[in-house]
């Protein structure tokens, strides 16, 4: 077989594909073997997308004449409807395009679709429905959600009304005691005094029981204490004998703020034990003079505030 060299045409077919090539990033502009792959992917959706702008454009179109014929007083497909009744032969990138930049042309276009419409039907001996009448169909939507919505709490209502109809049983049970017997008269009146005898039984601990809940002064929840403004919650911490001194505060540089008077107003329990240790110093009482509960005698938080709340 003859011998086949294939120089220039090797490098022809190189710098075609580089040259499509060009543009692309890194290595596919100018390494072969990458520049090939990627010439071929790009290739392929160049096909594909040839197809697929014109179905795009179509839609674009559409929805441009769409929003000027409503603007109009009519619909996209009434408008496409009544043209081709018309006997205009205006395709849609035209109509598209007198839609965007000819406004009263448009208008003008819609006037000779309406017209089209309206003499067909009354050829033909039908009312057009108005435009205005497709705005309710939401409405519509909303009513049935409404009415789907009754129709379940309806079973609900219908169990609840059988139950009063089963009173009527109940109150024919009266009659029966028609033979008065000398057991029955006793036995009636000695039942009352068993009722009074038990009611004050039950009403007495229930007095006792509301005297010690009104004797002791519920403290603020929390959301009333957020509520307050500063100088309220530093009165309610003075009721305690708490001050501004014997606080951590918790603000920047060591600054007490509100959220350490609402942690305070509620009492000397909120005191955490060093602040504690603070306001027995001012008050003169020392670790001495506590008896510690703890382990081993040592004196914890509860000890602290029962001497000061003293």
């Amino acid at each position: 077989m003859p011998r086949v060299k294939r120089g220039p045409h090797r490098k022809e077919k190189r710098k075609r594909t580089l040259k499509l090539a060009k543009g692309f990033y890194g290595k596919k502009k100018n390494a072969y073997r990458i520049a090939k792959q990627a010439v071929e992917r790009a290739l392929k959706f160049s096909y594909r997308d040839r197809r697929q702008k014109k179905r795009e454009f179509r839609s674009l179109w559409i929805v441009r004449i769409n929003a000027a014929s409503r603007e109009n007083g009519l619909s996209y497909n009434r408008l496409i409807s009544g043209l081709r009744k018309a006997g205009l032969e205006l395709d849609r990138k035209v109509l598209a395009d007198i839609a965007v930049h000819d406004v009263e042309g448009f208008a003008a276009v819609v006037e000779v679709a309406k017209d089209a419409l309206s003499e067909g039907a009354e050829a033909a001996g039908v009312k057009i429905r108005p435009e205005t009448e497709k705005s309710q169909r939401p409405e519509r939507r909303a009513t049935r959600v409404g009415e789907a919505k009754r129709r379940k709490k309806k079973p609900e209502g219908e169990a609840e009304e059988p139950a009063p109809k089963k009173k009527p049983a109940a109150k024919k049970a009266p009659p029966k005691p028609t033979k008065p017997t000398k057991k029955a008269a006793e036995a009636k009146p000695a039942k009352p005094e068993k009722a009074a005898e038990a009611k004050p039984k039950a009403e007495a601990p229930k007095k006792e029981a509301a005297k010690p809940a009104a004797a002791e002064a519920p403290a603020p929840a929390k959301k009333d204490l957020e509520a307050m403004t500063i100088p309220e919650l530093q009165e309610l911490a003075a009721g305690h004998g708490i001050a501004e001194g014997d606080i951590e505060g918790s603000g920047a540089s060591g600054n007490v703020v509100k959220a350490d008077w609402v942690r305070v107003a509620g009492g000397l329990e909120a005191l955490t034990v060093p602040e504690l240790e603070k306001l027995a110093e001012r008050r003169g009482v020392s670790k001495d003079d506590v008896e510690g509960t703890g382990a081993s005698g040592n004196v914890v938080k509860a000890d602290w505030v029962r001497a000061l709340s003293k």
